[in-house]
Order: structure tokens, then C-alpha cells, then sequence
């Protein structure tokens, strides 16, 4: 088995419990896990690290319009940079943290 991230494991489990309530008994994690895997983990993972970088983007459009209102002019691309390397890894790691693991 690969090495899951905590969210993977709990839609697992999830899908495990849908799978059993399906099926009228317990189908094992083992079934589960495949049945995932092949059938709903690659649409998952991507639809996850889409929200994620739809929630980077705002905040990065948030800190430009801040940013070019304090200078009273749009800052553009600068502003973007300027995110960037002050709070990505900052922003990320809040991520991590709020969602309980990483994405990848």
C-alpha cells in the first residue's frame, strides 16, 4: 500500500462505510482501498489541490489589492512576487496545518 495522507485515509474510510451500507456488510478496508484507488482517488487528489490553489490564489489577489492600495497604484505583478517570497511557505504550512496533511 502507498503511504496515504490522513485526509486519503478518512475518504477511504468513508468510502469503505458507502461501500458496506451498499452492500449489506462489511466489505474490509482492503477492498475499500482498491476500489478507491482505482475508482476515485486520481479525480479526488486533483479536485483537492484545485481548492487548495483556488484558496492561494485569493489570498495572493487579496495581498496585491492591499499592497497597490497602501502605494495608491496597482502593483501588478510585483505584488504577486512580493506574496510570494513572503508568505508562500508561511501559507502553506497554515495550510498543512488547518487541513491536517499535506496534498501530495
Amino acid at each position: 500500500m502507498s503511504r496515504l495522507s490522513k485526509a486519503e485515509q478518512r475518504e477511504i474510510e468513508r468510502h469503505k462505510y458507502f461501500l458496506s451500507e451498499q452492500a449489506g456488510h462489511d466489505v474490509g478496508y482492503e477492498h475499500a482501498f482498491q476500489d478507491w484507488m482505482r475508482n476515485y482517488s486520481k479525480r479526488w487528489r486533483e479536485d483537492r489541490y484545485a481548492r487548495m490553489l483556488e484558496m492561494q490564489r485569493e489570498e495572493i489577489l487579496r495581498h496585491k489589492w492591499i499592497e497597490s492600495e497602501r502605494a495608491r497604484h496597482d502593483l501588478g505583478k510585483d505584488a504577486i512576487l512580493d506574496w510570494i517570497s513572503r508568505y508562500a511557505a508561511q501559507w502553506r504550512a497554515w495550510y498543512e496545518a488547518e487541513f491536517g496533511d499535506s496534498i501530495a
